[in-house]
C-alpha cells in the first residue's frame, strides 16, 4: 500500500498544474486488492479538477466481474461512458475480495452501485481498445498509467496493424504515448 500511495502522489504531482488536461489510459488488475479502486477514484478526482481526461480503462484481471466493478466505479463518479476493455486469457482469473460488490442489490432488486457493463465477456478486448484509443489521439499526447500485470501492454507492443491504425504496436505506442507511468515493485 505504501508503494501505491507514493505512486498516486507522484501521479497527482505530474497531472496538476498543466495547461491542458493529460489524456490518460488506466490499465489495472482491478479486484485483487483495494489500491486500484483508490487509484481510479484519484484519477476521477483529478479529472474533476481538469488535470486529466480519462480516455479508457483496461483490465488485466481475467475475471468477468473486474470490468463490472470498474464500470460501477466510473458510474459512481459520474463517468458511466468511459470505455472499458477486458483482457482475454489473462493470468488472474480468481475473483478477488472486492468484485462481488458489482453484483450487490437493494431489496427491490436494483443494483446498489449501478452500472451497465455486467461482464468482461460484454467488454471489448483490452488490446483492441488500447489500439483504438491511441489511434484516435494526437501524437505524443497520451499517458498510460499501469498498476496491474503487464499483459495488456505486452500484447499491445506485439499487436499488428488493424482497422484502427496501420502501425504495429511499437510504432503506434511511440507515435501516440508521451509517458508511461508504472507501479512496479
Amino acid at each position: 500500500m505504501k508503494k501505491l500511495t507514493a505512486f498516486l502522489l507522484l501521479l497527482a504531482s505530474m497531472l496538476t498544474g498543466t495547461a491542458e488536461p493529460v489524456r490518460l489510459i488506466f490499465d489495472t488488475d482491478m479486484g485483487n486488492d483495494i489500491d486500484d479502486a483508490m487509484a481510479l477514484a484519484m484519477i476521477h478526482s483529478l479529472e474533476a479538477r481538469g488535470a486529466c481526461k480519462l480516455l479508457a480503462v483496461t483490465s488485466t484481471k481475467d475475471h468477468p466481474k473486474s470490468v463490472a466493478y470498474i464500470d460501477a466505479l466510473n458510474t459512481f463518479y459520474g463517468k458511466p461512458d468511459v470505455p472499458i476493455g477486458a483482457v482475454r486469457n489473462g493470468v488472474t482469473p480468481k475473483p478477488g475480495k472486492y468484485l462481488q460488490v458489482a453484483d450487490e442489490t437493494n431489496p427491490n432488486g436494483s443494483l446498489v452501485y449501478p452500472h451497465d457493463l455486467r461482464s468482461g465477456e460484454d467488454a471489448p478486448d483490452a488490446v483492441a481498445l488500447l489500439r483504438k484509443t491511441l489511434a484516435s489521439q494526437p501524437d505524443h499526447s497520451v499517458a498510460i498509467v499501469q498498476v496491474g500485470f503487464f499483459t495488456n501492454l505486452a500484447r499491445l507492443l506485439k499487436s499488428e496493424p488493424d482497422e484502427y491504425s496501420k502501425l504495429a504496436g511499437p510504432e503506434l505506442v511511440a507515435k501516440k504515448v508521451k509517458s508511461l507511468v508504472i507501479m512496479a515493485g
